[in-house]
Order: structure tokens, then sequence, then C-alpha cells
């Protein structure tokens, strides 16, 4: 006689301080993926209850009291977030579950069920999270809001990327570069943290990033408040390039806004054109993922899957980020493809 599956349970939370230690646990024994979800909540403990209406987290636990999954519907200081999405298990897993006859989509229907019923649908206008999760969700959700609602998930993602990870093991050693470049002795080069004097210059540029990933598209006062924040916050990292008789331009930018307990998310790496080819990326980002694996264990990242992110894909792969090495059937532990689905007939957020 085949074996009883039990039902999965949706808890729903609507300040962080409220987050049982079940789900902190959860978050914490898969850190790395967790970083779309575990830094922010952290600091959500601390925020006033009255705007509890803008923050939920939603929890869903299989028959045995076991986290399966994390959800997230938050609101960050540029708009509303992503529905994030944090699976205790790997893809890999989640499709031996399915063999064994555990199907993703019971998953999904009570987290979207509870969802709808803490949240107006129109808040949901993407979902960030590994592919089959990702895919499942907005299946899901598109059933459940398109007849009453007229939602539908977009056919293309807004976002398609690997997530991947350096340590200090994979972390390789660059030529020393630090001082000029090669060839240019007129030309000083200096890898530091970001100050309030090149506040324009990051501004324009996380403008600029933005641009690169509609529709999350920033006017210049929000992107002056992005970059006032990342420096304020000590999230900002500048490549400074000085010309004998000029004065100094910002030749890169490193960003690393999400923090936890042992890993970091380096979250925006940008040059401006008249800046590219010359290895300021890869000098930049390996300088601070020195910095950071001084202190933990993991710095991760997510760089999308196109053919124009090829470039970037492989200056992550020279600098030790793992499973960007482009070789067919190759898979390492904890690389993942993550999709974010948009839905059309929502009211679109910012991340």
């Amino acid at each position: 006689m085949p074996s009883v599956i039990p039902p999965r349970q949706a808890r729903a939370y609507h300040h962080a301080a409220d987050i049982p230690n079940d789900v902190w646990r959860a978050l914490l024994q898969n850190e790395a993926a967790s970083n779309v979800i575990l830094p922010f909540a952290r600091k959500a403990v601390n925020l006033s209850r009255e705007g509890d209406g803008e923050q939920l987290w939603i929890a869903l636990y299989d028959g045995t009291n076991n986290v399966e999954f994390v959800l997230s519907c938050t609101k960050g200081p540029l708009g509303n977030y992503p529905i994030f999405i944090v699976a205790s298990k790997s893809s890999v897993q989640l499709a031996q579950e399915e063999r064994r006859g555990r199907k993703l989509a019971d998953s999904m229907l009570p987290l979207v069920l509870c969802l709808l019923k803490e949240i107006p649908p129109q808040r949901v206008f993407s979902v960030f999270s590994i592919a089959k999760v990702a895919e499942s969700f907005a299946e899901i959700f598109e059933a459940n809001t398109r007849q009453d609602y007229g939602i539908q998930a977009l056919e293309h993602p807004y976002y398609d990327a690997t997530f991947t990870f350096c340590t200090s093991e994979t972390l390789k050693e660059l030529p020393d570069s630090t001082s000029t470049f090669s060839g240019s002795e007129d030309t000083v080069i200096a890898l530091r943290r970001a100050e309030m004097s090149h506040l324009k210059g990051i501004a324009a540029m996380c403008k600029a990033f933005s641009e690169t990933s509609p529709p999350f598209v920033l006017d210049d006062a929000g992107a002056e408040l992005e970059a006032r924040l990342m420096i304020a916050n000590q999230q900002a990292w500048v490549h400074v390039v000085q010309k004998e008789g000029q004065e100094p331009e910002i030749a890169c930018l490193v960003a690393t806004t999400r923090d936890s307990d042992n890993v970091t998310a380096v979250t925006k790496v940008f040059t401006p054109e008249h800046w590219r080819g010359r290895g300021c990326a890869g000098r930049l980002l390996h300088r601070v993922c020195q910095d950071i694996l001084q202190k933990k264990k993991r710095v991760v990242l997510y760089v999308g899957n196109s053919d124009e992110l090829l470039p970037a894909r492989k200056v992550y792969h020279k600098i030790g980020f793992q499973g960007l090495s482009g070789l067919q059937g190759q898979q390492v532990k904890d690389v993942e493809k993550w999709i974010e689905i948009g839905f059309k007939g929502t009211t679109l957020g910012y991340w």
C-alpha cells in the first residue's frame, strides 16, 4: 500500500521579529542561496510595526514540520521587491523528489494561496528563484489570478542568471596591477571603498546599470538615492583612475548590498563603456573578494546567461567564481540557474 504524503502548510509572518526559529535555521542552513531573503529579514527585525503591511514572509512546512520553502514579499528604500523564494533543497533534489511523487506544484499552491490572502495580487510584479521553483510558482499564480484580475506571466524572463560563488580556496591570484595601467605610467589607479565625494559618479553608474536591466530603470533621483545609501553603508567600491594633470575618474563600480554571517553578495559590477576592455572590473572585483573573504566564507553573485554577458562570465571565472567555465555537462554543487519571471497586469517595483 503506497504511503500517504502529509499535506503542506503555509504560515505567514508580517514582522520579521515574528519569524520562528525553525525558519531562521532553514535560512541559515542554506545561507548562500538565502542571500536574497536573509540579510533584509535580519535588518527588518528592528523595523517599526507600523509598517507591518509592507513586509511579509511565508514559510511552507511539509507534513513533518520541516521548512521546505521561504517566500518574502518585502519593500526596500526604492520600492517593492520581487517575490523571492528560497528552497531548502537544490534543483537536483527537487527533481528527485518529483520522481518519487512529491510534486513541486503541491508546494507552490499553498504558497500562492497564502500569499493571495495577505496581499493584493497586483503587488506580485515578478518572482525570482531557482528556475524550477519560479516556473512552478508563475504557472500557479497565473492560474489563480488570470480570470479575476487579468494577470499573466510574461513569456520571456526579466532575468535569466547563474548563481555562483567564490571562496578563499577558489579565489585565484591575479597579476599585481594595483598602481598603474600596463604601458600607462602616467596613469595611477586606486581600488577603494567609495566616499560621498564619489556620489555624482556612482549615481550616474547606478542609472546606467539600471538601464541594462529593464524594466527596472531608475530616474536621476532614484539613482542618487541608491548611490547615497550604498556609500553611507560602505557597500560601494570604486576603481579610480587618474591621469597626470587630470581629475580622477571612476572606471568601475562594485556594490555589495546583501550581507549575512558568512556570505556577502556582489549586487552590481559596472564599467562605463569607454573604460571596458582594460581589466577594470576584474581588478576591482578581485580586490573586493579579497577584502570580503578575510571575514566571510563566501562571496556570491548572479550573472546573466545571455551571450552579451559572456565577457562578464569569463571575468568572474578567471577570478574564481565557480560553474562558469562553459564546459558542457559540468555541474558544481550550489551553482544554480535562477530566473525572474514578470507578470502582466501588476504594479512594477524595483530591486
